[in-house]
């Protein structure tokens, strides 16, 4: 018979068998080695992520060299447009392009009395008070740019009404001045040609930018209104952090408190500026300034010579130093005329403070906003003052006087277009004179302005400029301004 056959079993690996393999395996590798593979070092790893590092900075370059490209084509191509356009527009080169801009300044002036003159001071044109009725004020046109990236220029020229004399057009500002690219020292400035130049607060602004309708009495008898001579000026601001600036000038000395200059270039100037914050919500600034020169031939009205300041320039061809005018009696009972109807030759300073303070309670100045102003005149004249008789001869005093002025004044903004104002203005009259009073003003006014193009204003004055009698003086006026206008300063 056949039997089955049977054959031994394969040695199978079993699953106990494969787990032993395994384990043996396994710790038949030291186990040093085994840690070694699979923690690197630290330098290791970082060389790995410096490379990293490079790798993605690499990328990000390419990218950003990709973005710069496209942008430059597209750059090309707004230009290749914009070109197109202007030159189908306009046959012209209209790259020279300044800013153009016009002020009307309109005014109605209604007054108590006749009599204007302020007894014992010379007053220029400007000084004397607007017309009454209907006037145009003082109007003007102004030019201004860059010249190009080292220098900008500046024209005004202004329009005045005087009622029956006509209507005055003047150049009132013609200047240059460097740009911070002109290549001068960081924080320093040239302003050359004819300017309203700085001396105070108010010398420097046009007058639509005043708070009130006319200017206080120290401004009106001292500097005509402005001081805007043909001259230059250098000023510099330092880089602290307490805002400094220091400036000086020299003028040609033909416009008030000067006149009849002899070789073009007879006043200075010099002053020094301070000012900084107060917390958050106000800002400050100080000053003092200084103004010299000689005078030949000013007289009153016009504030200019009237051609005979050669026959007094000099001083010791009819008076000696302390020959007063005490010694003609029949002028002591007439000192309105005296200092204001005749002409004046010898030397003049000037000196100023002024101080300026700014408070926003709300910390924006479009909602609300308090400004306190003040400044102080103290002028010095020793010279030859020469009087016209009727008969035609001509008297002439030695005189060496000292007379001041200040004012001071509030400006309160309750609402964005509402602001009320104060302001009070005084002048000590020269003692030579004898006028036994010193002229004062009150004024009070309220404005409303719809924008910073547009303001109307309703202002009263009391004036009491001579002994016993007191003027009272209503005026509207309506400032508007068309084009381009220049900012205001702090």
């Amino acid at each position: 018979m056949w039997k089955k056959k049977t054959y031994p079993s394969s040695p199978a690996i079993s699953v106990a068998g494969l787990a032993t393999l395994v384990l043996s395996a396994l710790f038949a590798v030291p186990p040093v080695e085994a840690e070694t593979e699979m923690e690197p070092t630290t330098a290791e790893l970082a060389a790995e992520i410096q490379m990293l590092k490079r790798n993605y900075e690499a990328r990000i370059q390419a990218l950003e060299a990709q973005l710069s490209m496209l942008q430059a084509k597209a750059e090309a191509a707004e230009q290749m447009i914009a070109t197109a356009t202007t030159s189908a527009e306009s046959k012209s080169d209209n790259a020279f392009n300044p800013a153009i801009g016009v002020i009307f300044d309109g005014i109605y002036s209604n007054y108590s009395t006749n009599e204007f003159e302020i007894p014992g001071f010379q007053v220029g044109h400007e000084g004397e008070r607007q017309q009454e009725g209907m006037g145009l004020g003082h109007t003007e046109v102004t030019v201004s740019g860059n010249i190009d990236d080292k220098f900008s220029g500046n024209l005004t020229i202004a329009y005045d009404d005087h009622g029956d004399e006509g209507t005055e057009v003047e150049l009132e500002e013609a200047y240059i001045q460097t740009l911070p690219g002109a290549g001068l020292p960081d924080g320093v400035r040239i302003k050359a040609g004819r300017a309203l130049w700085t001396f105070g607060y108010l010398n420097e602004l046009h007058p639509h930018a005043d708070d009130f309708v006319d200017r206080p009495l120290p401004y009106r008898v001292f500097l005509d209104n402005a001081y805007n001579d043909d001259g230059l000026e250098l000023s510099m601001v330092f880089p602290t952090d307490l805002y400094s600036e220091v400036g000086v000038g020299l003028f040609r000395g033909n416009d008030l408190p000067f006149g009849g200059s002899d070789d073009g270039l007879e006043a200075w100037s010099a002053y020094v500026r301070f000012g900084g914050d107060i917390g958050r919500n106000s800002a400050w600034r100080v000053g003092g300034y200084a103004l010299s020169g000689d005078v030949r031939g000013r007289g009153g009205g016009d504030g200019h010579g009237h051609g005979e300041e050669e026959d007094h320039a000099e001083e010791g061809d009819h008076m000696e130093e302390g020959d007063h005018m005490e010694e003609d009696a029949d002028h002591a009972n007439e000192p309105a005329d005296f200092f204001g109807g005749g002409m004046f030759t010898g030397d003049t300073r000037l000196y100023g403070l002024d101080f300026r303070y700014i408070w926003e309670p709300t910390g924006n100045a479009r909602d609300r906003e308090l400004i306190l102003q003040g400044e102080y005149f103290w002028r010095k004249e020793d010279g030859v003052y020469t009087l016209m008789e009727e008969d035609g001869t001509e008297d002439e005093f030695w005189i060496d006087t000292t007379t001041q002025g200040w004012y001071a004044q509030a400006i309160y903004k309750f609402s964005p277009r509402w602001r009320v104002g104060l302001r009070y203005s005084r002048l000590q009259s020269p003692g030579e004179a004898e006028i036994g009073h010193d002229p004062y003003a009150f004024a009070v006014m309220v404005d409303w302005t719809n924008s910073e193009f547009g303001r109307i204003r309703l202002q009263h004055n009391r004036e009491t400029l001579a002994n016993g009698w007191a003027d009272d003086q209503f005026m509207v006026q309506y400032i508007m301004s068309l084009g381009a206008h220049s900012a205001h300063t702090f």
